[in-house]
């Protein structure tokens, strides 16, 4: 799997998937449930990308980007949030996580994919 998208709206996680997927890329989504079963699904399916909500109901993005970085043996992959927080003070903040990108919702399709492929993975045949 290239992205696995953990957002808890199905309308956010299907625009993600069907414009990364016509791009050529593999894509998963989960809604979240908790964050055990994020960092479980992020453990079996080995991502290259993964694009997160900041807010979400069982926690919020620095919540989870700390949990992926603090496992020794996800903690390189590559994180992207994708939110409508345009903070500043926020956006430094998870900057200290290595992230490999921070997304302002809403994008336009065609942004997304520049997004991703500028910030991470190649461009697809």
């Amino acid at each position: 799997m290239d992205i696995l998208i953990i957002d808890d709206s199905a309308f956010i996680r299907a625009f993600t998937r069907i414009h990364l997927a016509e791009a050529g890329y593999e894509v998963g989504e989960m809604n979240p449930t908790s964050l055990f079963d994020v960092l479980q699904a992020i453990h079996t399916h080995r991502p290259a990308l993964v694009i997160t909500d900041y807010e979400m109901p069982f926690c919020n993005g620095e919540t989870l980007i700390r949990a992926i970085r603090e496992d020794p043996v996800i903690m390189e992959v590559p994180i992207m949030v994708l939110s409508a927080h345009r903070e500043s003070d926020l956006v430094e903040r998870l900057s200290q996580w290595d992230l490999a990108g921070y997304i302002v919702k809403p994008i336009k399709p065609e942004d997304l994919v520049a997004t991703v492929r500028r910030h991470l993975l190649p461009s697809k045949p």
